[in-house]
């Protein structure tokens, strides 16, 4: 009876006891961290090439310029990097700014005007070129289909004002944490070494999230149109209220950045193996030149597709921080204009 009573109340009066059998997961909507991956096809690709190989061109001309003066403040500088980014594999560029962060809180006042000033020139380049290259990258991520070269470069170019106002804002804040840095300094050398050792922490930590805010001031820019105040704001704030999935997916860039080294270094293992016994050469003088001059080649070409993957990812990871932040979907972002939802 009570069966029969039960069975007449319907589905709603009912729990489902059904089994439901999972065929297939859709890993990406499950961990959004996982679309990182997608930085690598990304990358590959002649919008993404061109400003990255302008960015390099215009560091190497630049390092040129400053290399008497460059050398002279780096050989003379008893600190270290602040952080040896080399350990996790990433790309050349970051440990240049790494050198001039270090200089700018250790050095002499001479060779901290030095490294700022180099440290100036090495990011305004990084903002022009990364816009670039993180505009054409974040249409493709969002709409599948990218953005043109030359549009994507005058783009940047039209964006000379935000780029140049969110720069000059990361040096002020920058100023204010090497001072800051400085006082608690020789306070802890004339009082206690502890707070010596909390101003270093301090510091190193403030570089990293106003590196990685700047970073993600470019993604702003580029994709959301946003002027150089509200970039900037907007980058520190995803990385002081989303600092744990920030670290996620610093921690899964460098992991890529590991597993992509082993491979490019593979590749260019063989492709210099293949090289040298093409153009083998039996002068000893001739053949070690032959060599130095192919690694060097290969080391550039692993070079441009490390920065380009860094930009790639620089640009998923905007999108993801903006989407959870702000519940903004992919499908509302169509080339860095934002699609009416109403």
């Amino acid at each position: 009876m009570s069966y029969e009573l039960d069975s007449t109340k319907g589905d709603a009066g009912q729990m489902n006891v059904d089994g439901v059998r999972v065929t297939r997961i859709d890993w990406l909507a499950a961990i959004p961290s996982l679309r990182l991956v997608e930085a690598i096809p990304i990358a590959i690709s002649l919008r993404i090439f061109v400003p990255v190989l302008l960015l390099m061109l215009f560091t190497w001309g630049t390092t040129r310029l400053l290399d008497e003066k460059f050398t002279h403040v780096r050989g003379t500088n008893p600190g270290r990097g602040l952080l040896n980014v080399s350990d996790f594999e990433l790309p050349e560029y970051l440990n240049m700014i790494n050198e001039s962060l270090s200089i700018v809180a250790t050095g002499s006042a001479l060779q901290a005007a030095a490294g700022a000033v180099t440290l100036s020139l090495w990011t305004l380049m990084l903002g022009f070129c990364g816009v670039a290259a993180i505009r054409s990258a974040g249409c493709r991520f969002c709409t599948g289909m990218g953005g043109g070269l030359i549009s994507s470069v005058r783009f940047s170019l039209q964006s000379w004002k935000a780029i140049l106002i969110s720069a000059l804002l990361s040096w002020v804040l920058l100023g204010l944490l090497c001072a800051a840095f400085w006082i608690l300094y020789q306070v802890g050398t004339t009082t206690h070494e502890g707070i010596s050792g909390m101003a270093s922490l301090m510091y190193v930590v403030g570089c990293v999230v106003l590196g990685i805010a700047w970073l993600l001031s470019l993604a702003a820019i580029s994709i959301d149109r946003c002027d150089g105040a509200e970039a900037l704001s907007r980058g520190i704030s995803y990385v002081l209220s989303r600092w744990l999935r920030v670290f996620v997916y610093v921690t899964l860039y460098c992991l890529i950045m590991v597993i992509f080294n082993l491979v490019a270094q593979l590749l260019a293992e063989q492709a210099h193996a293949l090289a040298s016994f093409t153009y083998r050469n039996p002068d000893p003088m001739t053949r070690d030149a032959f060599r130095i001059s192919v690694w060097s080649t290969l080391d550039r070409f692993v070079e441009l597709l490390r920065l380009s993957i860094l930009l790639c990812e620089i640009a998923i990871a905007y999108v993801l921080l903006r989407h959870v932040e702000d519940g903004v979907s992919l499908r509302e972002i169509d080339g860095g204009v934002n699609k009416s939802t109403g």
